[in-house]
């Protein structure tokens, strides 16, 4: 499996557990948006997936690697709230 799916796997399932498993509700919001500090986890994930893809070796290009954790990184970030607003809402949340 592409280490980009397993990254954002795991990084979906820790805001979607917050919401679901916490007492109060948007918990969700605040851990992918503002705890411990503003997008404090989004910009976590970006250099995880950063990291993860970019492997400089001699004669390789950097800008292919860093457009596909770029390009995966964004994509996480849509599905997940997207993900993460669904689960809101059906637990009883306001937009």
């Amino acid at each position: 499996m592409n280490r980009n799916y397993v990254i954002g796997i795991v990084a979906l399932c820790i805001p979607l557990g917050a919401e679901l498993l916490s007492p109060e509700n948007g918990l969700g919001f605040d851990v992918l948006l503002y705890r411990p500090f503003s997008y404090a986890f989004i910009l976590f994930v970006g250099v995880v997936f950063i990291l993860a893809n970019v492997t400089v070796e001699p004669g390789d290009s950097i800008f292919r690697p860093l457009a596909t954790a770029l390009a995966s990184w964004l994509g996480w970030f849509i599905v997940t709230f997207m993900a993460l607003t669904q689960l809101h809402l059906s637990l009883g949340g306001k937009l």
